[in-house]
């Protein structure tokens, strides 16, 4: 019996001690499976996500430990890092995909967070040891070979010494012989400070670990950092183009890109009605107008950098006033599906869309342009027929800027929104559209959001003489409360309430819009 209790003590310990947990065996079989030569078989990851998906699940469930937090953390980063790879996969190079390392794409401990942020806020700020930069993998050939060892409270300082050493006697430091020069990564630049803050010190901490030291005169110099991905084609794949995870939907906003061949469809259902308004300093009410827009928006990737898109917009419109009443029930009439002088309806406008990434290295900025077309007769209305839509050619040019911390994200738009006449009794209009996003995550597939739009109108009228269209310049201000929830990895529905609350010439209204996007893997 005593034999018995002892070897089941024995057994015990040593699965304590060799993969304790689900997590980290669940990691050890993955990286048996997917990781030769220190390179990884994103292929095959692509082929059989399940395991890969069942760590992510993990990571964004459980709580970070406090024993083994410093090793936990290590194994996040680096599946974090495969996932991200593998959800762009084929790419050459992380630096392909817009925003890698600073999209906070990943779910760790029910917070989203960024690749930059976990290694920099998480670990080197918490752990100040050099030796993190030999075993956190990057997905580059510049990057430390990635082990197939997996990081426990046991076995970490073993392994961080181990990988340090491995790295640093092989693709870290490189000797020309003729010349006798010593070059060692970009990392050792980068990160001076975590290596003491000079070259000297640098060498100091090279010479713990290296075969053969290096002289503390000798003079470094760096070699160009290898981005091109750590990937390895062992295992043949017959799919190595279809991703096996989605974009994240929450942070998703009307500036990110697509990657090549992937597509976006979005439905966004606005319900706009009014019952006073403003013009020529008179205040207008007991009516009550009501607009409903249906706008359907395809978008394509079409570059492998992840930096240009190309889409098409469908405006579906019914509108509709009835006189002296103010009432809600006056919403009916915009949904009589008639072509009348009170109720109108119709396609009235297709809009072709070009969204790019300007500049490489500024992500967070991105541009759009879009034409849209009128495709409805007498669009602004005769004395027959009530107002659909504008009957002029609209050049819409959106300028978007994003940054998210964690939890939060800001997102900013600027507009300059061309209302081009077509006849001569008409006039050219230029808006100016200023809007500012303000979102929440509270949880992983929530957000929460209020939002504030200020918009001037410019008019410009050539031939007064002949113009029958007014020419007053016109200004309003809307804010609204907006709430998203992802209902699966590639869809979610939004919800926004806004509020007109000012206006000159211009109306006062409500508007109340369900929203529904689906992105393709």
């Amino acid at each position: 019996m005593i034999k018995l209790i002892l070897l089941y003590g024995i057994l015990l310990f040593s699965f304590l001690s060799n993969g304790q947990t689900p997590t980290e065996q669940k990691i050890k079989t993955l990286y048996q499976q997917n990781i030769v030569g220190g390179k990884v078989n994103y292929a095959n990851l692509v082929e059989n996500p399940l395991a890969l998906d069942q760590l992510l699940n993990a990571y964004a469930l459980n709580p970070i430990p406090e024993v083994g937090k410093k090793a936990y953390l290590i194994n996040a980063y680096n599946i974090f890092v495969i996932a991200g790879i593998v959800e762009n996969y084929p790419t050459p190079s992380v630096q392909n995909v817009a925003n890698f390392f600073d999209d906070p794409h990943f779910v760790l401990a029910q917070k989203m967070i960024s690749l930059n942020t976990l290694e920099k806020k998480y670990l080197l700020q918490q752990f100040p040891d050099p030796r993190l930069h030999f075993v956190l993998v990057c997905g580059a050939i510049g990057c430390p070979p990635i082990t197939k060892n997996v990081f426990t409270a046991e076995n970490i300082d073993e392994l961080l010494d181990l990988q340090t050493k491995t790295a640093i006697n092989s693709n870290f430091i490189q000797y020309d012989v003729a010349s006798k020069k010593i070059s060692l990564s970009q990392i050792f630049k980068w990160y001076i400070s975590d290596f003491g803050g000079n070259q000297q010190k640098v060498i100091g901490f090279i010479n713990t670990y290296i075969d053969s030291p290096i002289p503390s005169d000798t003079k470094l110099d760096y070699y160009p950092y290898n981005w091109k991905l750590n990937g390895t084609d062992v295992f043949k794949s017959k799919a190595t183009d279809i991703p096996s995870s989605t974009t994240n939907l929450q942070t998703f906003t009307a500036g990110s890109l697509l990657r090549k061949h992937q597509y976006d469809i979005t439905l966004f259902n606005t319900l706009y009605t009014e019952s006073a308004k403003n013009f020529a300093g008179t205040d207008f009410n007991n009516y009550r107008g009501t607009f409903v827009t249906h706008l359907a928006q395809i978008t394509y990737g079409v570059s492998n950098n992840k930096r240009i898109n190309l889409g098409i917009d469908l405006n579906f419109k019914y509108s509709g006033e009835i006189a002296n009443s103010g009432n809600f029930s006056g919403i009916s009439e915009a949904f009589k599906f008639k072509n009348t002088s009170t109720s109108r309806v119709g396609l009235t406008n297709v809009g072709l869309r070009f969204k790019a990434q300007p500049f490489k290295n500024s992500p967070e900025f991105t541009l759009q342009s879009t034409v849209q077309i009128p495709t409805i007769k007498n669009a602004e209305g005769t004395t027959n027929l009530f107002w659909a839509d504008w009957d002029r050619i609209t050049w819409w040019n959106q300028f978007y800027y994003s940054k998210t911390w964690d939890k939060v994200q800001l997102f900013t738009e600027f507009d300059l929104l061309f209302r081009l006449k077509k006849y001569k009794e008409q006039i050219t209009m230029l808006d100016l559209p200023l809007s500012v996003f303000l979102s929440y995550f509270p949880k992983p597939k929530i957000t929460l959001y209020v939002m504030s739009q200020h918009v001037p109108r410019l008019t410009y009228n050539i031939k007064p003489e002949v113009a029958t269209d007014w020419v007053i310049p016109a200004n309003y201000t809307a804010s609204g409360l907006g709430f998203k929830y992802q209902v699966s990895k590639q869809m979610n529905i939004e919800l926004l309430y806004t509020n007109f609350w000012r206006g000159v010439n211009n109306g006062l209204g409500n508007t109340f819009n369900i929203g529904i996007k689906f992105i393709s893997p």
